[in-house]
């Protein structure tokens, strides 16, 4: 299974379980449908460091209690931050899906309430996500080549750690995600915290 890190259209864990999403993990080798990027997806078999949808700018924290993100300076989109968890960042991603189902979004409802199809590039979905655009979150920037100078050797500390916690994995080229190097009998709630321990430790500057 590959695991992306951060997609650009759909946002996923980066353990295989329940999108490194996420969660993080929300189910077997996929997420949520989403994504981490403009647009969302239904469950697949990419995953990626973890991001939901937030409601727009000025609403209230949702009733899950989960911890609201800082909004992103001068965008007003909400900003996830590198120590929430899957469940945390899923409730953000989750409003964003909303919005555009609402807006008229194509759904893949056999995967879901909100698994967005990624597919609809019609109209009618252009208009839903450029509505919603003030609603998708930000990956936490530590997460981020563009606002990370040491994401390389942040990402392969991050790789290492996984490895060193028992999830036997590789990187990808480029860092784009990881592969499983063998069978994982891992649990998912096991690979969730590990993913996000690791995730904090290697992003963080806790590493080196």
């Amino acid at each position: 299974m590959t695991r992306s890190h951060i997609p650009r259209r759909v946002p996923r864990p980066l353990g295989a379980a329940t999108v490194l999403a996420a969660a993080l993990l929300l189910a077997g080798c996929g997420g949520s449908s989403s994504p981490g990027g403009d647009t969302a997806a239904g469950k697949d078999d990419v995953a990626s460091l973890q991001t939901a949808s937030a409601p727009a700018a000025g609403d209230e924290s949702p009733a899950s209690g989960a911890p609201a993100p800082s909004t992103a300076p001068g965008q007003g989109r909400p900003q996830l931050r590198l120590d929430m968890t899957d469940a945390e960042t899923q409730v953000y991603w989750e409003g964003y899906w909303k919005c555009l189902k609402e807006h008229g979004h194509k759904m893949i409802l056999q995967r879901g309430p909100y698994s967005v199809d990624q597919n609809d590039n019609s109209p009618t979905a252009k208009a839903a996500e450029k509505a919603c655009a003030g609603k998708m979150p930000l990956q936490p920037p530590e997460t981020e080549r563009e606002t990370n100078p040491d994401f390389d050797e942040d990402y392969r500390a991050y790789v290492t750690c996984l490895n060193d916690g028992g999830l036997h994995v590789t990187a990808l080229p480029g860092n784009t995600g990881w592969n499983f190097t063998g069978t994982n009998t891992m649990s998912d709630e096991k690979m969730a915290d590990l993913d996000l321990s690791c995730k904090v430790k290697s992003f963080g500057g806790g590493h080196g």
